[in-house]
């Protein structure tokens, strides 16, 4: 959802500097002459490398079966987050077949981790469930050392497709970097550290 924000960036900001090259799937890296060798494309030589793997849950996911999802992500009951492939096995964050649209987050995973710790009790003390859960997520993504671009959404259990759905109209993206958001960024990271550290 950033990604035209990010481009934006990269050749208004950072012209002959970054090198933007998606759908080049990286074979090796030879870690001594900082290259860069492709399936199918030319290898390619750099200052620095920003290689990024395949996407997939942790080999503890993948090896004890619990990534039924494309062999890649743990499929969850979005209520608990108890693994579909394994009962009292609790999964969140990036590890997940995440609902429709919603996003790969330190906000979201924190989400993930509270409604999980509530379900988890309400299952050990025999209490109900939260029937109707909603997530909120802000992601904050600098773009130089004080301006930031965002997203933010917001998802509510559905019931009858036993999922997350983006409650429509809520949340955005933001229309262009400024230092604003910047600030704004600062004080979301303060707050999701005291959050999650507390």
């Amino acid at each position: 959802s950033k990604g035209p924000l990010f481009k934006k960036a990269w050749a208004e900001r950072y012209k002959g500097i970054i090198e933007y090259r998606p759908k080049h799937n990286v074979v090796d890296v030879d870690a001594a002459t900082n290259t860069a060798k492709f399936e199918f494309n030319d290898d390619v030589k750099a200052s620095v490398l920003n290689v990024i793997p395949a996407m997939r849950a942790g080999d503890i996911a993948v090896k004890s079966g619990l990534a039924t999802a494309n062999k890649r992500w743990c499929e969850v009951d979005f209520l608990t987050f108890e693994s579909k492939a394994a009962p009292n096995v609790h999964v969140l964050g990036d590890s997940i077949q995440i609902a429709p649209l919603m996003p790969k987050s330190g906000h979201m995973a924190n989400q993930h981790g509270k409604a999980c710790a509530a379900a988890v009790i309400a299952l050990l003390t025999g209490k109900q469930v939260n029937a109707l859960p909603i997530y909120n997520n802000t992601c904050y993504s600098f773009v130089s050392s004080e301006d930031v671009v965002h997203v933010a959404s917001v998802h509510r259990y559905d019931a009858d497709k036993k999922t997350m759905l983006t409650v429509p109209g809520s949340g955005g993206v933001s229309s262009a970097a400024n230092e604003l958001e910047g600030r704004y960024a600062l004080a979301w990271a303060r707050n999701i550290w005291a959050d999650t550290l507390a």
